[in-house]
């Protein structure tokens, strides 16, 4: 049975709309003060990063192609061990999609302004990296031991993100 393809709509992001899944790292709206004798400034505390006590917090960086638009979705993912964030490098915006929960009931996509970086909550569930453009994001997450990624397929459900 061929399921009726659903649109999805992106809005903007923002902290507020994005709250219940994480945290939107940006420098816009937050508070920063001066660090080294002047010559930069800091901008704290942008995203609680989260792991359990066997895993530990590590840097990477993921190259990313251009997706099209709209984009055909494909599976939802989250992580139960730890948060996940990415921050773009070079400025690009991306597709940010996720769901209340592994149904499709809930679902929602953010487009950010390339300046804005994302940080999944433990647990959320999300749709994998949709970059506008090719480029590579700093990705902050878990490693360590225990299943730290469960996934569900959704691509017969057909549902399109439209800018």
């Amino acid at each position: 049975m061929t399921q009726t393809p659903r649109t999805i709509r992106a809005e903007t992001l923002t902290a507020a709309n994005f709250a219940p899944y994480g945290q939107v790292i940006e420098r816009a709206g937050r508070d920063s003060y001066a660090i080294n004798a002047g010559t930069s400034q800091r901008f704290s505390d942008l995203a609680q990063l989260e792991t359990d006590a066997a895993g530990r917090l590590a840097l990477s960086i993921f190259r990313a192609d251009a997706q099209p638009t709209p984009s055909l979705l494909y599976t939802l993912e989250r992580h139960p061990l730890g948060s996940q964030a990415f921050v773009p490098l070079a400025g690009q915006a991306f597709i940010v999609v996720v769901a209340a929960d592994n149904t499709m009931d809930a679902l929602r996509a953010f487009v950010t302004d390339g300046a804005q970086g994302i940080n999944f909550r433990r647990s959320t569930w999300h749709h994998p990296l949709l970059a506008l453009s090719t480029g590579d994001f700093l990705v902050a997450d878990r490693l360590g031991p225990g299943n730290n990624c469960e996934e569900i397929d959704i691509r017969g459900w057909e549902i399109s993100v439209v800018l």
